[in-house]
C-alpha cells in the first residue's frame, strides 16, 4: 500500500481497518480521521499473546500528522524494543510522557482520537453536535496544550466564563464533553492515575444551577384543532417536505432525527410498518411504528418526488446530511406562529397526555410506542414481538382523532 493509496480510503458509517502490511493497519473512523495501529506478538514467539498498539496519527481535522513512511519506521523501531523482550505497549506509554513527567500528547490529538471511537456509538445528528462543540468552542481554548498541563482551576473557570454570560447549560455541556476526553485519556493512555483526577469530574462546583425545561407541547386539547388546521393549510408556505414531516410527526410522533432519517427500505408497505434503525433512535434499539393510512398517504406523496433516492426526506441542497436538517420541522411549526408553544417533540407529549385522556390507552403501550424502555425493561423487551396489535389500534385511532380535528393529508 502507498502514501496515496492510505489517503485515497474512503469515509464509512463505521470504523473499519486497512491491512498495509506486517501487522501494520490503519483505522479508518467516521469523523475522517485515520490512526496507525500495530498488531503483534509479545513476547515474541509462537506462544505469544496479540497485542495492538496505536503508534501514532496519519491525519485528523489538521490534516496529515504521520504519514505511511513514518508510521513503517515507527512500528520498525518498536519491534526492535519487542525482539530484546520490552512490550512495546508498555514502552510507547513511557515515552509519551516528557522528562518532568506531563504527558506530550496536546488534548487535540487526544480530543479527535477519542471522538473517533464516539462517533461511530452515537447517532449522526448528536456526534454531529459534539464535534461542532469541540471545533468551535472546545479545542480553540484547550486544543494546543498538553492534555495534562490543563487544570482543574482552568475547567472550572471556562464552565464560570459560560454561567457569567448567561449560558449556563452550554457551559455545562461543555464540560461533559471535555469529561469524556479525559476520562480517554485515563482509561485508554493512563495519564491520570484515577478517574478522581479528571479535571472535569462533577461536584458542587460544577453545579450551573440550570434545571431542563419540557419542550413546548399543547397538553391542553383546546389549543390542538387551531393548530392542526394552521399545519394544514400551511399559511406560513413552508417547503413541501418540510410540510409533510410536521404531519407526519404529528402521526407517528418520532423524534425529528429519526423520522426525517428514514430510508424507503425501512418502509414496509404490506405490513403498514416503519422500521427505525437503532443508531437513529436515542435508545440505541430499532423501533417499530405502525402507520395508518393517513401516514401511508403522506409517505406516497414523497415517493413521487424522492422515489428515486435512498432517503425519504432526501434533499440536494443538504450539507450535514443528505435529507432535510432535522431543525427544519421545528422552524416551520415556529413560522405557523407557535414558537414557544409547540415543538416537533411536542407531538410525544401530546400523545401521551391526549392518547390517554381522549382514546383511553394505557401508559404502558404509549409508552412502548415512544420508545420509552427505561423505567420497564420487562415492557421494552416486547417492543418488536408484544403489544404490536395494541400499538396498532393505537395509532390508527391517534390518526382518527388527528384527522376529525382539523388535520389533513
Amino acid at each position: 500500500m502507498t502514501e496515496g493509496d492510505v489517503k485515497a480510503l474512503p469515509v464509512k458509517e463505521r470504523r473499519y481497518v486497512k491491512s498495509t502490511g506486517q501487522g501494520l493497519y490503519v483505522e479508518i473512523h467516521p469523523n475522517g480521521s485515520k490512526y496507525w495501529v500495530w498488531q503483534y506478538l509479545f513476547p515474541p514467539s509462537k506462544q505469544g499473546k496479540s497485542e495492538s498498539i496505536h503508534i501514532g496519527t496519519y491525519c485528523n481535522a489538521s490534516g496529515v500528522v504521520m504519514p505511511l513512511k513514518r508510521a513503517r519506521e515507527e512500528k520498525n523501531r518498536l519491534d526492535v524494543l519487542r525482539k530484546q523482550g520490552r512490550n512495546p505497549k508498555l514502552e510507547k506509554s513511557k515515552e509519551k510522557e516528557e522528562v518532568t513527567g506531563i504527558g506530550s500528547q496536546t488534548f487535540e490529538e487526544i480530543a479527535w482520537e477519542w471522538f473517533g471511537d464516539y462517533s461511530t456509538k452515537k447517532r449522526p445528528t448528536t456526534a454531529a453536535d459534539v464535534k461542532l462543540k469541540l471545533k468551535n468552542q472546545i479545542l480553540p481554548k484547550f486544543g494546543k496544550y498538553p492534555i495534562k498541563q490543563i487544570s482543574r482551576p482552568e475547567c472550572i473557570r471556562f464552565l464560570q466564563s459560560h454561567v457569567s454570560r448567561g449560558k449556563p447549560e452550554q457551559g455545562r455541556k461543555l464540560l461533559g464533553v471535555m469529561r469524556q476526553v479525559f476520562a480517554y485519556a485515563i482509561d485508554i493512555y493512563s495519564l491520570y492515575s484515577s478517574n478522581d483526577e479528571n479535571p472535569c469530574r462533577s461536584s458542587e462546583n460544577t453545579q450551573t444551577g440550570h434545571r431542563a425545561k419540557s419542550r413546548p407541547a399543547l397538553t391542553d386539547w383546546k389549543e390542538v384543532p387551531a393548530f392542526l388546521v394552521a399545519v394544514s393549510e400551511n399559511k406560513c408556505k413552508g417547503e413541501f417536505q418540510t410540510n409533510i414531516a410536521v404531519k407526519l410527526a404529528a402521526f407517528c410522533f418520532l423524534r425529528a432525527s429519526s423520522l426525517v432519517s428514514s430510508k424507503w427500505s425501512d418502509i414496509n408497505w404490506n405490513e403498514k410498518m416503519l422500521t427505525t434503525p437503532a443508531e437513529f433512535m436515542k435508545g440505541k434499539r430499532e423501533h417499530l411504528t405502525p402507520l395508518s393510512s393517513s401516514a401511508l398517504e403522506l409517505f406516497r406523496k414523497l415517493e413521487a418526488i424522492n422515489g428515486d433516492e435512498e432517503w425519504v426526506f432526501f434533499s440536494p441542497r443538504g450539507k450535514k446530511y443528505p435529507y432535510i436538517n432535522p431543525s427544519s420541522p421545528n422552524h416551520h411549526i415556529k413560522n405557523l406562529g407557535y414558537e414557544g408553544k409547540m415543538t416537533t417533540h411536542g407531538f410525544r407529549a401530546m400523545a401521551m397526555t391526549h392518547g390517554r385522556e381522549k382514546l383511553g390507552y394505557s401508559q404502558e403501550i404509549i409508552r412502548l410506542q415512544l420508545a420509552h424502555f427505561d423505567r420497564d425493561k420487562i415492557l421494552g423487551a416486547y417492543d418488536r414481538s408484544s403489544f404490536i396489535k395494541e400499538r396498532t389500534k393505537f395509532m390508527n385511532e391517534w390518526s382518527d382523532l388527528l384527522l376529525e380535528n382539523g388535520l389533513e393529508v
